[in-house]
């Protein structure tokens, strides 16, 4: 079991933070006491361990199918035929080769390279406003293939005001009218597992589509329809899946070209005959047992603790962090179903700053790709937790397109549902965005 020592109270001088268990301290108020960050699932920072540290304690009867998933992820895949029958029939159109080669054990991989190339961290999706994909190159651009040359390369520059413009070169077919390069950074893992325990009508009581409050916070859950059952988004920039078995056969098929049984095809379209000129890894070409054994390595990722070093300015910030309106769409708190497989994860309460729903964030922060229900505006809070960590690692980015460099930059980017909230921290004096930001960069 957990080692007890993780259940143990927090106990962090720290006021509100827009949540019902974080209400407020102020002059006269009962000083609040906080649960670790990721329930027992909660770390201390190692370095050299990195995002893909396991969960203190484990039971060892858990361990031989979580180390098969490490594995699996970790895994360079190979076309078909290959040596290894269990790790062979990558692409033939592919992102990358391995999982870890985008979600990196530091927690990102490089996106935009000072000299306009575009590095591992960071896809593009094709689509128009509608959600349409483009007729021949499909819904992703797969640069690479295992044979030939894959559907296109992407370089980028600077367009003056820091948002980056991307060109698409060499395509192996011109993009059709009204379809855009939709560029996705690819997130760190932290606390993939517990955000995938969180219960459905947790993140449905937090909607306001109408916005019903007045407060210009509108956010809606994305409804979608997996593997034959309705389901509320939660994963992906624009909240495509429901579910942590979801998200990662997605990303096998659409990154790697790997097929499992929740996506049987190929990431080709009828205008494609690679797919079916090229041998196959098999049917499907990763197993369900090699695909629960992945979700399960997911599922037990550990959290890292706050990292404090200054218990007054963080008590500041958290409150700034409520004032200035960050908390109504990173809602500070959720807590994860009482019925998890896996006991020391039930009933968690986990400080991952986000409401999983979507939002409409401003013509700046359009794409012009639509995709599912969500408009090109449109985005799912990303969870805060742990980005301090990755600001200023040389190479991390923030935002969908990875045009902030550090938090501050991402905060004066947003618009529509957080123009506000962006005008409170422009309006802040110098001292207030150091505490509000202390307080960002150790949650």
């Amino acid at each position: 079991m957990i080692r007890t020592g993780y259940l143990l109270l927090i106990a962090l001088l720290l006021t509100g933070c827009g949540a019902s268990d974080n209400s407020g301290s102020g002059a006269g108020q009962q000083t609040q006491v906080w649960l670790p960050v990721g329930g027992a699932a909660t770390v201390e920072w190692q370095a050299s361990l990195g995002f893909l540290q396991f969960i203190p304690g484990l039971p060892l009867e858990e361990l031989a199918q979580v180390s098969r998933g490490r594995e699996l992820f970790v895994a360079d895949w190979e076309m078909a035929p290959g040596a290894r029958p269990q790790l062979d029939g990558l692409g033939p159109l592919f992102v990358a080769s391995a999982c870890d080669l985008c979600h990196t054990a530091n927690g990102r991989a490089a996106s935009l390279l000072a000299d306009g190339q575009i590095g591992s961290g960071l896809l593009f999706r094709l689509g128009d406003a509608n959600g349409r994909p483009d007729p021949h190159l499909g819904g992703q651009l797969q640069p690479f293939a295992t044979v030939g040359r894959g559907e296109g390369d992407v370089s980028w520059q600077d367009d003056g005001s820091g948002k980056p413009q991307f060109v698409l070169s060499n395509p192996s077919h011109a993009l059709a009218a009204g379809i855009h390069l939709g560029p996705r950074l690819s997130p760190q893992l932290t606390g993939v597992g517990l955000l995938n325990l969180v219960p459905e009508e947790q993140i449905l009581a937090y909607e306001d589509e109408s916005d019903s409050n007045a407060d210009g916070i509108s956010g809606r859950a994305h409804r979608l329809q997996r593997e034959g059952q309705d389901c509320i988004g939660r994963f992906g920039w624009k909240a495509m899946q429901c579910s942590l078995r979801g998200q990662s056969a997605g990303a096998l098929q659409q990154d790697m070209g790997l097929t499992s049984v929740v996506n049987p095809q190929e990431p080709c379209t009828e205008h494609q005959d690679i797919c079916t000129s090229q041998p196959s890894g098999g049917n499907p070409e990763v197993s369900e047992e090699a695909l629960g054994q992945i979700n399960e390595f997911l599922t037990v990722l550990a959290v890292y603790g706050r990292r404090v070093s200054d218990n007054a300015a963080f008590e500041r910030g958290a409150q700034l962090f409520a004032q200035t309106g960050c908390a109504a769409c990173h809602r500070p708190t959720l807590t994860t179903a009482t019925d998890a497989v896996l006991a020391p994860l039930r009933g968690q309460t986990i400080y991952a700053y986000t409401d999983l729903l979507l939002h409409d964030m401003g013509a700046d922060l359009s794409d012009g790709v639509g995709e599912g229900h969500a408009q090109p505006q449109e985005w799912r809070t990303p969870p805060l937790w742990g980005l301090g960590l990755l600001e200023g690692d040389g190479v991390s980015r923030f935002l969908h397109d990875g045009r902030a460099q550090t938090l501050p930059q991402a905060i004066l980017w947003h618009g529509g549902e957080g123009l506000a909230a962006k005008q409170a921290f422009e309006q802040l004096s110098q001292q207030q965005r150091d505490d509000l930001l202390s307080f960002l960069r150790a949650i």
